[in-house]
């Protein structure tokens, strides 16, 4: 069970959308304690951002520990971005938040940001440190990313969320990280395609309290985008 909570996967998706060029997503969430595994990275090549979707760290995490993820994730010299999960606020070096700026990430909370000049745009809830809400699109004419750590938080919003957005990214529920015959306490992470929009729920790349996975499997997310 410890081995397989460090037995990395690393799933490749891909959805057609309304860009010029193709572009590739480094997607990762749930980091928790877990220090990234550099030789996973060094598997992937050419990715032109990379998206944190929440629980980067929790109350284990050391400003020291933090900082080698966030190197590490820098390994491709992409872009950064960060939507917070319910665990970030445990972060007790600095407030996370201004923590990440400093080290060159972007955060996101109930904001939008251009993807340089790709034609996307990437927006990112966030219900923990501030109310949550979705961003207003900047062009209906681009693709657009949406991000939320809890995919139960896209209760709180219309149904024609999943008609707005492309690509719907989301955590926290580790798959139910351990699995008794099959059954846990979520469903097992997936990536489905739809009409107008592919949504992903990760089963994160590190663990909670309990330092364990069975029947799960540590996962980073490479997304590649290609023109229509």
């Amino acid at each position: 069970m410890n081995r397989t909570a460090k037995s990395d996967k690393v799933r490749i998706h891909s959805r057609k959308v309304s860009i010029k060029d193709p572009y590739t997503i480094f997607y990762i969430s749930d980091i928790h304690n877990r220090l990234i595994n550099d030789q996973t990275l060094a598997k992937i090549k050419d990715v032109d951002a990379v998206i944190i979707g929440g629980d980067l760290a929790d109350r284990r995490v050391t400003g020291t520990k933090l900082s080698r993820n966030v190197k590490r994730l820098q390994t491709w010299g992409a872009p950064l971005y960060f939507i917070a999960g319910n665990n970030d606020y445990e972060f007790k070096s600095e407030h996370i938040i201004s923590f990440l700026r400093k080290k060159g990430v972007t955060p996101l909370s109930n904001e939008w940001a251009y993807l340089g000049r790709s034609g996307l745009t990437l927006s990112g809830i966030d219900p923990y440190f501030s109310e949550a809400s979705i961003p207003a699109l900047l062009s209906s004419q681009k693709a657009n990313i949406l991000v939320v750590h809890e995919p139960v938080i896209l209760k709180e919003f219309p149904d024609d969320v999943y008609e707005i957005y492309d690509l719907i990214l989301t955590g926290h529920t580790h798959g139910g990280q351990i699995r008794i015959f099959g059954k846990g306490p979520y469903s097992r992470g997936r990536w489905e395609d739809g009409v107008h929009t592919s949504f992903l729920n990760s089963e994160g790349y590190g663990t909670s309290l309990v330092p364990l996975r069975l029947g799960t499997a540590p996962e980073v997310h490479l997304i590649r985008l290609t023109p229509h």
